[in-house]
């Protein structure tokens, strides 16, 4: 879909570029305000306060351009050929929604900061497993607040539903994109743990390749994963695989497993 569409992995490199572009203006009052400047943070309160205001851009950015990529990806499924400004105006169209959304994401994320900070190695361990579980039911939280017009709560509790109909495929579709990617990335390693290994005089190009490498790595990643969650989303909600992907590859993982005298997805 990627290669015929290619128009879709404008949203993630504009997002990138509006990412770096706005908390990098929030970087330097941030580094004043919270003591940082000094070697550590003096003020706790504002630390955190930034730390919010960081991921909500974050968050309302990478959510935009990931409901303008949706919709167009599902436009796509369904045998149309929308522009990027098709998807724009559906983001544009759900602006308070994706408001909403980024400032529940923020504050999960300071929450799970906080305790992280807090708790020590203990709390570092739970705060990654909350992380992932958020992740994982939230996986479906935009497609269900376009296609279906709920408001934020309700999207993340019908997100949670399709998540348990579905867990499956879910988990095992973003973990096999995720380990392809991890895999891909190690690549870029290599050369520059060469280059520091000889001392090598290019080591500062090479880095500067490998960062390339890495951002348009990250791209293609974000790009598939709108176009994978679009394609899971219409199955677990319409019970039809889309027309781009082959039955067997999205049926047979959502079909029961009989587990010795019980049954289980």
């Amino acid at each position: 879909m990627l290669k015929q569409h290619k128009q879709l992995i404008a949203f993630p490199v504009i997002s990138a570029i509006a990412t770096i572009v706005l908390i990098g203006a929030l970087v330097l009052p941030a580094y004043y305000v919270t003591g940082v400047s000094s070697g550590h943070v003096n003020n706790q309160a504002w630390f955190y306060v930034f730390f919010f205001i960081f991921y909500f851009i974050g968050s309302f950015i990478v959510i935009f351009f990931n409901t303008g990529l949706i919709a167009c990806a599902q436009e796509c499924l369904r045998g149309g050929d929308p522009d990027f400004k098709y998807g724009w105006d559906i983001a544009v169209k759900n602006i308070g929604k994706i408001a909403g959304w980024a400032a529940i994401n923020a504050t999960v994320g300071v929450i799970l900061k906080a305790i992280r900070e807090r708790a020590g190695i203990f709390g570092a361990i739970i705060a990654s497993l909350i992380g992932i579980a958020w992740n994982l039911i939230t996986f479906f939280v935009i497609p269900v607040l376009i296609f279906q017009g709920f408001g934020v709560i309700d999207s993340i509790k019908e997100s949670a539903k399709i998540f348990r109909r579905t867990w499956g495929e879910n988990m095992v579709a973003r973990f096999s994109l995720g380990i392809i990617f991890f895999l891909l990335g190690l690549v870029g390693v290599f050369p520059i743990v060469l280059a520091v290994m000889t001392k090598s005089a290019v080591i500062i190009m090479i880095s500067a390749v490998v960062l390339v490498y890495w951002t348009i790595l990250g791209v293609i990643s974000a790009s598939l994963t709108g176009i994978l969650a679009t394609a899971l989303y219409d199955y677990a909600v319409t019970g039809q695989v889309p027309a781009a992907y082959n039955p067997q590859t999205i049926a047979n993982a959502f079909q029961p497993r009989k587990i010795k005298g019980m049954r289980g997805r």
